[in-house]
């Protein structure tokens, strides 16, 4: 159990992409590994803010491929909380202005 959750990572992107839009992905490696994972995504805009939560078992190297489409001065910040046959892993945090 432990020396599965010292080879399990996760990669947590967050890209601007064209104007007022981003990408949030992520990864887990290795596959098959027994991982649970939440995705906290928060929006700050001009217009207020929101909160859009995922969360599930890795079935997959890549469950989670979102776009986003937002007004310009919106800050976006993805937490991710994760999980390695119940074995809490270090919390991985992005943040991009738009």
């Amino acid at each position: 159990m432990l020396l599965a959750a010292l080879l399990a990572s996760a990669s947590l992107q967050l890209q601007p992409q064209a104007p007022g839009q981003a990408s949030v992905s992520l990864c887990f490696e290795p596959a098959g590994a027994a991982i649970r994972y939440e995705l906290l995504v928060t929006t700050q805009s001009p217009a207020g803010r929101s909160q859009s939560r995922q969360k599930g078992v890795a079935e997959r190297n890549c469950p989670v491929h979102n776009s986003l489409r937002l007004p310009p001065g919106t800050r976006v910040e993805a937490r991710l909380r994760w999980w390695v046959e119940g074995v809490e892993q270090v919390a991985v945090v992005r943040e991009v202005g738009l």
